[in-house]
């Protein structure tokens, strides 16, 4: 395998009078024509540290912090079952700016105890489909002990995916490696972040693809762990090359799932596929809750219906770990004008339940709220320590 790169040597600050913006890219080749106004079309094989202007007011500063689980605020959280994975859209693929928001319109979240990953989503083939996440969401879940992915997203062709960006990614060079996989490693150690969330929902693909797309997660998993890195698998390509999502590990992802740390279940999930999909990854030596259940709650949030008994059941041991979709709808689904408040109640009652008291779950809500089921984590491993209530998120900063 390739050596890693050297750290580079950041580059100016960008000209005085440009905004700087999140990065994004497309992996190797552009799209046909021009692109819309505010978007820069860019190219992930041709990026260097040296030249990314931008790249002073995209890199993290905070170090990812230990974690321990203190004694659960209930008696049905668990410390050592389920976790959560957070995939969340912070704002657009273009335009999104490096540092804060010019109103406090912003899914500034406060419950950082009880996720595990997050992954900064987002994409569009207009734009671009591999996303870096912006320094100041990687330094705050940084200070909580959360780990960030950038996103790799390969659309479907009914979102304008085009099967060549597939091939682009995985591509070889003369020696048999693959260099994207290099790039994006390179990327998350000059941005400061920890890996990747990958997603290849581009159809059309055959067996050679399947198994040239093997091969790149495989490089990236060696190359992102000698940089303690992680790269996470989204149920979709499956080994054949084709574009199936199967709800489940079996044997169409499994080869996929092992060259990942880790799998994100397709939606399509059931009962029994999730149950089998724990015990073929205790077979495997692997933990089931490498394992994410996808759970879509971009339309209603709390007010999604879920069999949780397939998940997180209140009697037996947790199947597999949660992965929420969009969990944003706490402050995506409000009106226009809503003001923070209004954000952050919603928020609470996403994360904590009904009662909005972790330490007296509501037994009879029918949103089963992390806190009921997942132990939270802290930070605060030794005394002194420094608290601020400020959430960043007020109307009369000046």
């Amino acid at each position: 395998l390739p050596a890693a790169a050297a750290e580079p040597t950041a580059p100016r600050a960008a000209a005085t009078g440009l905004r700087p913006l999140a990065s994004y890219w497309y992996p190797d080749s552009l799209p046909d024509g021009s692109p819309g106004e505010g978007i820069t079309w860019r190219s992930l094989k041709s990026w260097r540290a040296t030249t990314d202007t931008d790249l002073p007011f995209n890199r993290a500063s905070v170090p990812l912090a230990r974690r321990f689980t203190p004694a659960p605020a209930n008696t049905t959280a668990r410390a050592d079952q389920a976790r959560i994975q957070s995939l969340v859209s912070f704002g657009p693929t273009a335009g999104n700016p490096s540092q804060g928001s010019a109103t406090a319109d912003y899914y500034a979240l406060t419950h950082w105890a009880y996720i595990d990953e997050l992954v900064f989503w987002g994409g569009s083939s207009g734009e671009g489909l591999i996303l870096a996440p912006n320094a100041p969401i990687v330094d705050a879940a940084h200070r909580h002990g959360v780990p960030v992915l950038g996103n790799v997203f390969l659309p479907p062709a009914a979102y304008g995916g085009q099967l060549r960006w597939t091939s682009d990614l995985v591509q070889r060079d003369a020696a048999g490696h693959h260099p994207l996989a290099a790039q994006l490693v390179a990327v998350a150690a000059a941005y400061g972040f920890d890996g990747w969330f990958v997603n290849a929902e581009t159809g059309g693909g055959d067996s050679a693809l399947g198994a040239a797309m093997l091969g790149f997660v495989r490089e990236l998993k060696t190359l992102a762990a000698a940089r303690g890195q992680r790269v996470t698998w989204y149920d979709a390509m499956t080994v054949d090359g084709t574009v199936s999502w199967q709800g489940a590990l079996n044997d169409r992802n499994q080869a996929l799932y092992e060259a990942a740390d880790d799998l994100f279940v397709d939606f399509r999930w059931s009962t029994g596929s999730l149950a089998s999909s724990a015990r073929r990854a205790d077979a495997l030596g692997r933990s089931r809750y490498e394992l994410w259940a996808g759970v879509d709650v971009e339309s209603r949030g709390s007010d999604t219906s879920v069999d949780w008994d397939a998940i997180v059941p209140a009697g037996t041991a947790h199947t597999t770990s949660v992965g929420l979709y969009r969990p944003e709808w706490t402050r995506s689904h409000l009106p226009a004008g809503h003001t923070p408040e209004a954000f952050h109640a919603a928020d609470d009652r996403f994360w904590t339940g009904r009662s909005l008291d972790p330490s007296r779950p509501d037994a009879a809500d029918p949103w089963r709220a992390p806190a009921v089921f997942a132990a939270d984590r802290s930070t605060v491993t030794s005394l002194p320590f420094a608290t601020v209530f400020n959430t960043g998120h007020g109307l009369r900063w000046q």
